[in-house]
């Protein structure tokens, strides 16, 4: 199963023209900015949680991504929508910034 993260670093290499930088600048800035998606997409995910869900997912292992996916995926089917549109927004940041320069 290819996860939303792996999604979205194929979007933001292909985007952000990231395929043309040197592997180890490009990981640094696809870690940043996905760091940033997932901290906002997850403010927003996470606000519809009740008590006991939230305490349900903050014992997922913070490494266990597809078991973080699966979790938010069946309480909220619009995880995926919310990445989306957190990717777009960001990319649009980014790309706006790179112009300004």
């Amino acid at each position: 199963m290819k996860l939303i993260n792996d999604i979205i670093i194929e979007d933001l290499k292909e985007s952000l023209g990231l395929n043309f930088l040197p592997k180890e600048d490009s990981h640094k800035i696809l870690t940043d900015v996905l760091s940033l998606i997932s901290k906002r997409a997850g403010m927003r995910i996470v606000e519809d949680l009740n008590e006991q869900e939230l305490d349900e997912f903050e014992k997922i292992p913070k490494d266990d991504f597809e078991e973080m996916e699966k979790f938010l995926m069946s309480k909220n089917p619009k995880t995926k929508n919310i990445f989306d549109e957190e990717v777009d927004k960001v990319k649009k940041e980014m790309l706006s910034f790179k112009k300004e320069k």
